[in-house]
This record gives C-alpha cells, structure tokens and sequence, in this order.
C-alpha cells in the first residue's frame, strides 16, 4: 500500500550516521512505476564514483558494465526505492556483485509478490498500519508539536485520526489541515465530519480521505496545487521552474507591496506546512530548492484536474488523446503512443508541457493539429527538433517558451511580447574551429522578459540603424530578473542600466573575448547592477598568467559567487573575503591557482558553503575566526592538498564536509573532525 511509511523508514536507515560508517560507499535510486534504466543506471553510478567525461555517449551495457567494476570489491549498500515489476530489479541486480563483503541491498515495494521474487529465502518486512493509539499520538505530534492537545478537542482529534484507519500518509495530510484550522471544537467537527468512514481497500478510497485537504485549500492554492500533478511520477521538480510556469499561467495574486516569486514561494510554503507536498533539497540558508509529491497525492491531483476538466496527462500506455476540446492544460509523457493526428483541435489550450525524450519530431505535426492559439506556456524542452518550428513566433499570448535547440534561432522570436521565461537548451553542433557558437538575443524587444537562460552563450545584440548604421540603447527594461549565460562583451554599463533588477547573472568567456582581453574590463561594469545577488563567471580554457579583477566593482549585495578556470592567485582571496554579504563561495577548475593558501586578515564574515573543485593547493593555512559561520565545505579533485586546517573543527557551525576524489591524507584528516564536532557529517567519496 502507498503512504504506509516505506521510504520513510528505508530513508532513515540510509541516512543514519551508523549506516554511514558501516558501508564503503552508499546510492539511492528511486525506480517508481514507469521508470528509464538509463536514468537508473546514471543515478546509480554518478552515486558510487566519478564518472569518465563521455558518460552520456555510452550504451546501457556499457554503464551497467561501468557500474558493476565501481562496486566490485567494496561493502556497498544501494536501495531501490518503490519498484513495481521484476523487470526493473533484474536490470539492477546483474550490476551489483556478490563478494562476500556485508554489502546489503534494499528494495521497497507495494507488492508481496515482488518481495518474494528479490529474495526467495527470506521473509520481507511487511509494515502493517497504525493502531489506534498509534495514530492519535501521531496526530497530535504533527499538530502540537511538544505540547498537548487542549482537553476540549482530544475526543474529536481521536475520532479524526480513527477515521484515517492507521495509514500514516492520510494522518499526516489531515495534519497539516488541521494545523491551519482554528482551534475549536465547531471546526474540529467540520473535519471529521468530511473525513470518509470507509474501510478504505482500494486507492480511490484513499484518495477520499486525501482529497479533504485539497477542498481545504485557498482558492488560489488549489490551481498551484494540481498543476504539480503534471511533472511525471516521483520527478524531482525544480522549484525555480515551478515559479516561472505558476507566474505564467497566472496562478498568483500579487500585492503592490510584493513580488510574484515571493508570493510564489509564501504558496509552496503553505503546501508543505499542510503536508501536501514534500521539501526535496534546501540551499544553504535554508531556500527549498526541489520539492516532489508523493504517488498518492500526485494521483489525487490527476484525479481532481480530470474532474474539473482543466488538465489531462498523456502517458505512455495511452492510446489516444482526450476527445474532449476544451482542456486547458495538455500533458505528454514519455514516448507516448498516442497518434497526434488523431487529436482533436484544443482551441481552449492554455499550456502544453513535454516530458518526452526524443528527436527527429516535425514541428507541423504538433502545430498543425493541437491549435496552439491561445497558448500561454510551451514547454518542449526534452524534444528535439530538425529545424525551428516557425509556429513559434506567431504565439502571440505565449508568456513562458522552453526549447531544446540544434539550430539558430530566427529573429522574428522577439515579436513574443508577453513572453517572460525563455530557456533555450543545447547541443549545438560544434564549428570547425571547435569553439561554442553565440546565441544573439534582441531581448529587448521583449518587455515582459524576466528570465532568459541559455545552456550556450547569448550575445545581447543592440539595435541597429540600418540606414545611418548606429547604435541605440536598448528600450527601458525593468522587469529582467535572471540572465544567463551571456558573453562578457556584451555586458557593457548601458546594457545594465536597462536592468535594475537582475539578481542573477551568468558570464561566459568566449574565445572572441579571450583574444580581445577586455573581459576584466567589463567587469568594471557589475558596479551599476545594485541589486546583483548571484554571479557565475566561467573564463575561457586557455591560461591567461596575468589577470586583473576590480573586485571593488563587485556588488555588495552578492551573495552567491561561482568562478571557473579564472587562474587567479590565493591572494586575491583577500578581496573576495570583502563582500560583506557573501554566503555561497564555489571555485572551480583551477579558479585559483599556487601551492599555498594563508589566510591572514581576511574574514569571510557570512560565508556559509566553500566549494573547491580541481585545484593544485597542497598547502592551506587558516585559523577558525576565518570562517565563523562556515556550514559546508565540499572539496572535489584536489589531489595535491595534504590536510585540512585542524582549525576547521573549531568552527561550532560546521555541519558537513564532503571529500571527492582527495587525497588520502586530506580524508584522514576529515575524519579526525567528528570526534572534535557533535554531529558532524563527514562524506568520502574516492
């Protein structure tokens, strides 16, 4: 049965710290009912070791092979998370040898049958349902948290939680309903009142008790809520994606005092606190950065969004496409045998979303029978096509646009004036002279844009006088809030004078830049951008020895730097240290190059996640008032670095350190921190 409690307990086992110091290396894989044994096996190896740069033009054979030589020999724990057939197990249990060792695998499922297939020689655990009692201490716990419940709803609470008949997922729901209920008896019975009587044994049963948090919901939460329903089946859904697609299908009420991803970000808070959808990851200061729904509730938003005619899915078993025309929200799952030509015209199309992997698609059979007049929002981003769909640019009330390109774009795509999100994904072919081709972006043609993201590089063309052959500014523009990634010739102080608001921005090094060496130099301009909180600065491959940042250029408001391949010298770390706000430091590939790292004076006063990947630092020297609030340190490739600072487990705020394919003696020295540090997470991984 679903919701029982299975992941819950297969979690806890996996992340005890005793599970931890028991196993050589440990991965979860999450296989759920419609699964890819590609996804499969690449989450499972990226899991136990470094995979080789050409990972993704291997065979399956090819990393299942890899996979099984990364185990072999090692005390392994891997769980497979929720299978449903055989199928799924035999393609995973030929990767995982048997030497003998203590490696243990652990499988969840809802089938009995399945349990005894995995392992014929011995009895599965079978979670049984909560008691009574059980049920009621859960409740109360989930609402009252460590105090009691007053006398006078104890009986009602009681009753609440009897009709939940011991499943902790329904328990734990009807929770997060009552916690935002007013605490009296009249509304306590109103819930009880709801709460189905059944003897559920089936799902849709289930469902019933389920669905009395939804008609709980505030109006406006009730349409974020089932269109989550969309992402398919256990999908780690990106809460930033989530936003842009709520912000544009017009899902949020904004007061003139607040920002749509505030009120976007008050409405998934809201949804977790009711127990309705989980927190996958947090950044560091604690910002959710996944979430996911559980099977049973993405069933119930399925369920409701059919029911209200507003969104229909199409899986891989289907078909056909819905007769009706009138669906707002159209879904295409996996490589879904539904014939397109078969659809019926939906005139009333809102949104169209793809989840399918695939290539080779021609446009006009998508835009020539599903209608797309009326579309706000066009996700395509795992399809692939020969050349771009011209449909595109006729979509005039399109407000979110997400492509997977092998081609340039035509200008004509700035006539999408209501467009606020585009994001345009590689590969691109590659030129002669192996160098990445610039994407030319006329944003601002777009008054609406908020957020442009590019996997390659866009160049922010300005507009051209044909006739006299000058430059204009670009027209006012205050609405961008994340640019990436753009190359930093264009990044020029009339340009960001149009973008007041950007928070984010992403720079990459061309090789045109790198040659005309004036890339330091427009990073003079950063200074007008006041609001700037993010910074990704990828510099050009080549080494260049002399390199001059004006780090007092550098917005004080950053938060979040990245840097990669900069080559500077540790020196300069003294100037990053003087961001007074920065909390996210990552340095890759040979940001900063030299043997030694002394610290000295500098202090990273807020400075709460060091990132250090591929470095030569042998040596590195600091004291435990360097960093006093340091949280996380994650190092990765850095062969040459003997030791860690002992001094890092002075720092009462440390809470992980991660070691990558480090030396043996920087891992030693790691490991010596938990005994200095209560509750201190240490992760080898080599």
């Amino acid at each position: 049965m679903g919701g029982i409690g299975k992941t819950t307990l297969a979690r806890q086992m996996f992340d005890h710290p005793d599970t931890d110091f028991q196993f050589h290396c440990r991965a979860w894989v999450r296989v759920s009912q419609v699964y890819q044994l590609r996804n499969l096996l690449l989450d499972l190896l990226r899991s136990v070791t470094k995979p080789s740069d050409n990972v993704h033009e291997k065979t399956n054979e090819d990393l299942a092979q890899d996979l099984y030589q990364s185990l072999k020999g090692r005390k392994y724990l891997v769980v497979m998370d929720d299978v449903w057939s055989n199928e799924a197990w035999d393609c995973i249990q030929m990767c995982l040898p048997d030497d003998n060792n203590g490696s243990r695998v652990v499988v969840t499922s809802r089938f009995m049958e399945l349990a005894t297939y995995v392992s014929p020689k011995s009895l599965p655990h079978c979670m049984s349902l909560l008691d009574t009692k059980q049920s009621w201490e859960l409740l109360e716990k989930l609402v009252f948290g460590l105090e009691s419940c007053p006398l006078e709803l104890v009986d009602l609470g009681k009753q609440i939680a009897r009709k939940c008949h011991g499943l902790p997922l329904a328990i734990v729901v009807i929770a997060g309903t009552l916690s935002r209920t007013v605490m009296t008896s009249d509304c306590w019975k109103d819930v009880a009142a709801s709460v189905s009587s059944v003897v559920f044994t089936n799902p849709e049963q289930c469902l019933d008790i389920l669905a009395l948090s939804y008609n709980y919901l505030p109006q406006q939460l009730k349409a974020c809520f089932l269109y989550m329903g969309a992402f398919p089946e256990d999908y780690e859904i990106e809460v930033r994606k989530l936003f842009r697609l709520w912000i544009a299908e017009g899902f949020l009420e904004a007061s003139s005092s607040s920002n749509l991803e505030d009120v976007a970000e008050a409405y998934l808070e809201d949804l977790i606190g009711r127990s309705l959808v989980l927190v996958g990851k947090r950044n560091v200061v604690g910002k959710i950065k996944s979430c996911r729904l559980h099977d049973l509730l993405r069933e119930l938003c399925l369920r409701e969004a059919q029911k209200e005619n507003i969104m229909t899915v199409i899986k891989q078993e289907d078909q056909s496409f819905p007769a009706k025309d009138n669906q707002r929200h159209l879904i295409l799952h996996l490589n879904s045998d539904a014939d397109v030509h078969l659809a019926p015209p939906y005139r009333s199309l809102q949104s169209f979303l793809c989840f399918t992997l695939g290539s080779g698609f021609v446009p006009d059979i998508f835009f020539s029978y599903l209608i797309f007049q009326s579309l706000r929002v066009l996700d395509m981003f795992f399809l692939q096509f020969d050349s771009f769909p011209a449909q595109i640019v006729n979509l005039e009330y399109l407000t979110y646009l997400a492509l997977n390109v092998t081609y340039k774009l035509p200008t004509a795509l700035a006539r999408l004036k209501n467009l606020q999100t585009l994001v345009i994904n590689g590969p691109w072919p590659i030129r002669d002279d192996a160098d990445l081709p610039t994407l030319i972006v006329r944003y601002w043609s777009m008054p609406n844009l908020r957020h442009l993201h590019t996997t390659m590089v866009a160049f922010l063309s300005y507009i051209t006088d044909a006739a006299s052959n000058i430059y204009r500014k670009p027209l006012p523009l205050g609405y961008l809030k994340t640019l990436s990634t753009v190359q930093f010739l264009c990044c020029r102080r009339d340009a960001f004078a149009n973008m007041p608001y950007l928070a984010e921005l992403g720079l990459c090094e061309t090789k045109e830049d790198y040659y005309r060496d004036r890339s330091c130099e427009c990073l003079k301009d950063l200074a007008y951008l006041h609001k700037l909180e993010a910074l990704n600065c990828s510099f050009y491959r080549e080494i260049r020895e002399a390199r001059t940042i004006s780090w007092d250029a550098f917005p004080s408001n950053l938060r979040k730097l990245t840097l990669s391949a900069s080559n500077l010298p540790w020196e300069d770390m003294t100037n990053v240290a003087k961001l007074p706000n920065l909390e996210v430091l990552k340095l890759k590939n040979y940001a900063f190059r030299g043997s030694t790292w002394k610290l000295t004076d500098e202090v990273f006063r807020c400075l709460k996640q060091l990132l250090i990947e591929k470095t030569d630092i042998v040596q590195w020297e600091a004291e435990d008032d360097h960093f006093p609030c340091l949280q996380f340190l994650i190092l990765r490739s850095c062969e040459f670095l003997a030791e860690l600072p002992y001094v890092l487990g002075e720092i009462p705020t440390l809470e992980r350190i991660e070691l990558h394919y480090c030396n043996e003696s920087a891992e030693l020295s790691a490991q010596e921190f938990k005994d200095l540090i209560e509750d201190l997470a240490v992760i080898i991984r080599n």
